[in-house]
């Protein structure tokens, strides 16, 4: 049986963001919801990451994402225009991220 990576507690939070440092990525791991201030959040984060970090590919892991609002998917595209990786599995992620990078 497979098993899920999200955390099971993931509906009381609205958004987790675990940054995982690999020596050539960076990989933001979010989880819950992307919306409202939560954007906001995530924006900082990955600015902090990109500034702290300039030269590493940076990887935003989306499987556990459950919703993105208007904002939260106009950030998912700059992320991607500057260079961030979309990841992510499930078939609403799926569509998201192709919907953003044009990919199918």
């Amino acid at each position: 049986m497979a098993r899920s990576a999200c955390s099971a507690d993931g509906s009381k939070r609205m958004l987790r963001i675990q940054v995982d440092e690999q020596p050539e990525t960076t990989i933001l791991r979010i989880e819950g919801k992307l919306a409202g201030d939560w954007v906001d959040e995530l924006r900082r984060v990955w600015m902090t990451v990109r500034t702290e970090s300039p030269k590493k590919q940076a990887v935003l892991e989306l499987s556990c994402v459950m919703s993105v609002d208007k904002p939260g998917r106009k950030l998912l595209s700059q992320m991607h225009s500057r260079g961030t990786q979309l990841s992510g599995a499930g078939l609403i992620v799926r569509s998201l991220i192709e919907e953003i990078t044009g990919s199918h």
